[in-house]
């Protein structure tokens, strides 16, 4: 008879890749990153750095014949920091039920049962501390879009940069209340002033309010053409201006909350500049090779764990609108 510890800590080891899938075809933007290669696993150290890709403060220009060149360094080193966070999710089996499902097939059944109901909960944990501001769990949990991406853009810190004093620091702000009448307008004067050239906004992510907005007011097209035969963000999409545009909201649990987002907010992001780095051997992947038992519980458990950050190296490329 196979050992019911054994059997959940392999199959979680086994499903690793798998589950680490899952979670990032959960959320939008982990979606775009995948795709961008910009989903990383390595060696982290204690600390992620991020080159700032966006600073104004140049000190090059024009010049003429045999003029002298300005050669006053600039910064190159400047980066933004940001920290290494942990997220779990356990997984556990009871003495009780460990006694009562001494079959093969039900100690199986069991272990399947018990995975899956972990994957979901850590996919939502993810999805919803993705979407944050960074401040749940005492400021332990990842560095959210709402953080990289602030209604209050001129305040706080990012990546260990000063807000207040540090302008290629800060997103851009559009303080709009979204109407059906005025959305794609809105949307539209947006992603202009995050265009730079050939960077402009390829994502624009929305709580529940402004994706039923948006979604009234493209109504009247009759088609809507996806350039790339496929659905990239891997759930509700709809394209508008160049950029895809996805529901972040959805099922906020019993409190009704849209995920984590503000009521009709639409976040412009550049994913050109974000990244997922995580820890190897720490994503998604059981914490030990078998599952503990504590000594006063009459209980076996382990955890999955992921280890790292969500990163922004240009927040002046991207834009929040919300009332």
């Amino acid at each position: 008879m196979p050992n019911i510890e054994q059997t959940i800590v392999a199959t979680l080891w086994d499903q690793s890749d798998e589950i680490a899938d899952e979670v990032t075809r959960n959320n939008a933007l982990l979606r775009y990153l995948e795709d961008n290669g910009e989903i990383r696993r390595k060696n982290l150290g204690y600390e992620i750095r991020k080159p700032i890709m966006y600073n104004d403060t140049a000190v090059g220009g024009f010049y003429s014949g045999y003029s002298s060149f300005n050669l006053d360094a600039i910064d190159d080193l400047t980066a933004f920091v940001f920290g290494i966070k942990q997220c779990y999710e356990p997984v556990a089996i009871s003495g009780r039920e460990k006694r009562a499902n001494q079959g093969d097939m039900q100690l199986i059944d069991l272990a399947e049962t018990k995975i899956k109901a972990a994957r979901a909960r850590l996919k939502n944990t993810v999805n919803t501390s993705l979407n944050g501001l960074g401040t749940g769990f005492g400021g332990l949990e990842f560095d959210g879009i709402r953080k990289a991406v602030s209604t209050t853009p001129t305040t706080g810190t990012y990546g260990g940069q000063n807000r207040a004093t540090e302008l290629y620091a800060r997103n851009i702000a559009v303080t709009a209340t979204l109407t059906e009448a005025n959305i794609q307008e809105v949307i539209t004067d947006g992603i202009s002033q995050t265009t730079r050239g050939e960077d402009s906004c390829d994502l624009g992510i929305c709580d529940n309010t402004s994706w039923k907005l948006l979604h009234t007011s493209l109504t009247a097209i009759q088609r809507i053409t996806n350039i790339t035969d496929k659905m990239k963000a891997g759930g509700r999409s709809l394209y508008y201006d160049g950029a895809e545009f996805v529901l972040g909201g959805g099922w906020g649990g019993p409190s009704g909350a849209s995920s984590g987002l503000e009521t009709n907010s639409v976040r412009l992001l550049q994913t050109k500049y974000w990244s997922f780095d995580m820890q190897a051997g720490a994503d998604f992947k059981p914490l030990a090779p078998t599952m503990a038992r504590p000594v006063d519980q009459d209980a076996f458990f382990t955890v999955i764990i992921v280890e790292g950050d969500l990163c922004c190296a240009a927040p002046a490329l991207q834009l929040v609108i919300a009332p």
